[in-house]
């Protein structure tokens, strides 16, 4: 499985100035191309950065808030109006029906031109062509937020997704060779319903992935030394610490030589 990051930025400011793509990310395996949480811009930089951006047969929606949702429509209409191929949808539950004040973000025009729409809820799992799909509750604003994991049956990547840290949420991505986690503020800077680089050694202390990919960065995180931050993490904890950046891709290219 290869991870590319079209869109390393979160959050209603980096969202309005772009000070980091929303694009998402699009993880690609030998028989499977899905679009991970599809921001504003998604399309674009899917035609921009993905070479076979026709062969998407997938979409997960984490939840409802626009930096994660803005584009599924234009996605789903691309995989599956486009190029005429059924494709398939996992999203939480507030993305699909709504939820409280929070209202859907996926029509239902969308949802049935879909050959499948899969919801994302409290120990969700999924098959999907070689990959297996697995989902928890997070502790995020919209209260239905899911954070996942993906397998191949030989590797696979945790999706830690906006929330506020829990001890409750780490168990679930004991068994994860990578974890990316969303990441929207740097160390010292707590925020109700987020995670903040702070939190990181904490989730590291139950779990040993191999690398640990920090993502969806906020506008504070980005105004502070990256560089700094990121020698921070990478002397509290083990695993090996990699901050995306757009464009990038995980494992191997020309930024991640190590790999």
């Amino acid at each position: 499985m290869e991870l590319k990051f079209l869109g390393t930025g979160g959050g209603r400011y980096v969202t309005g100035t772009q000070k980091r793509k929303t694009g998402g990310i699009v993880l690609e395996s030998e028989e499977a191309q899905i679009h991970i949480d599809p921001g504003p811009g998604a399309l674009s930089e899917t035609h921009q950065e993905i070479e076979n951006s026709s062969e998407t047969n997938a979409v997960i929606v984490s939840h409802a808030h626009l930096d994660h949702s803005n584009d599924a429509g234009a996605i789903i209409e691309m995989m599956v109006e486009a190029y005429n191929q059924p494709g398939t949808v996992f999203a939480n539950e507030t993305v699909l029906k709504g939820f409280s004040d929070i209202e859907k973000k996926i029509s239902g025009y969308h949802q049935k031109i879909c050959g499948e729409t899969k919801t994302l809820e409290e120990e969700s799992e999924y098959s999907f062509r070689e990959l297996e799909i697995k989902s928890q509750h997070m502790f995020h604003s919209d209260p239905k937020t899911a954070g996942f994991t993906v397998s191949d049956g030989e590797k696979e990547i945790g999706f830690w997704t906006d929330t506020e840290f829990s001890e409750e949420l780490v168990e679930f991505y004991e068994s994860c060779d990578t974890l990316v986690v969303y990441c929207s503020r740097p160390k010292g800077e707590a925020t109700q319903s987020h995670t903040a680089l702070s939190d990181v050694p904490k989730i590291m202390e139950k779990i040993s992935p191999k690398t640990v990919v920090i993502t969806h960065f906020g506008y504070k995180f980005l105004d502070s030394n990256l560089e700094e931050q990121e020698n921070w993490l990478d002397e509290e904890i083990d695993a090996k610490v990699v901050f995306a950046e757009d464009g990038m891709k995980f494992p191997g290219n020309r930024t991640l030589d190590a790999f």
